[in-house]
């Protein structure tokens, strides 16, 4: 059977009862497209691929109970609308925590450490950091002493824009579990 030559409600049709092929024809008609109009919202290529792979995959999770009122590319758009703004959402709610962190509850916290205190704290961060594998400690300390972008550090080091952020999100749980003790020791010393 050529699947290409189906229409759009046909492959919807056999979607519906789990063929798989029907699924795989209807990815390749509409993924560059969806991945295109991501593309040109979010300006990140991993994102945008992230948000049309999470379309897809609610796509045929949901498959057997679809109800689709309009034709499947505007289906597919208006999910991958949905996605982005959910994805929009929680980056800014995130950027907002990371803010109320940073101006509010991280002074507040050292401003009532006394000075030595203050110091053996910077001491912590400077031995976890350093404590870090050599490439970890590479690209945090690009991002966070030099201020480098992701796609800045992967150009420098010449390696993907994916691996950058996972060695950063790998670096960060390090520093975080080293961290929780020393944050524990101060605060209780200064009780």
């Amino acid at each position: 059977m050529n699947l290409a030559a189906l229409s759009d409600t046909e492959l919807i049709e056999k979607v519906k009862s789990s063929h798989a092929p029907a699924f795989e024809e209807i990815f390749k008609r509409y993924w560059e497209p969806l991945y295109l109009f991501a593309l040109k919202k979010l300006k990140d290529e991993d994102d945008a691929k992230d948000v049309v792979q999470d379309v897809f995959i609610n796509f045929w999770i949901r498959s057997s109970s679809l109800v689709i009122n309009e034709t499947l590319e505007k289906y597919l758009f208006s999910s991958v609308r949905y996605e982005l703004l959910h994805k929009i959402s929680n980056a800014i709610k995130k950027e907002q925590k990371i803010k109320h962190y940073t101006e509010v509850v991280m002074p507040d916290f050292t401003a009532s450490l006394d000075p030595v205190q203050q110091k053996e704290l910077l001491a912590a961060i400077e031995l976890q950091i350093d404590l870090l594998p050599d490439r970890l400690k590479q690209i945090y300390l690009l991002s966070k002493d030099d201020n480098l972008s992701i796609k800045e550090i992967a150009n420098r080091l010449n390696i993907s824009e994916q691996t950058v952020k996972n060695q950063l999100s790998t670096a960060l749980k390090k520093l975080r579990v080293g961290l929780k003790e020393a944050f524990i020791v101060i605060l209780f010393s200064n009780l």
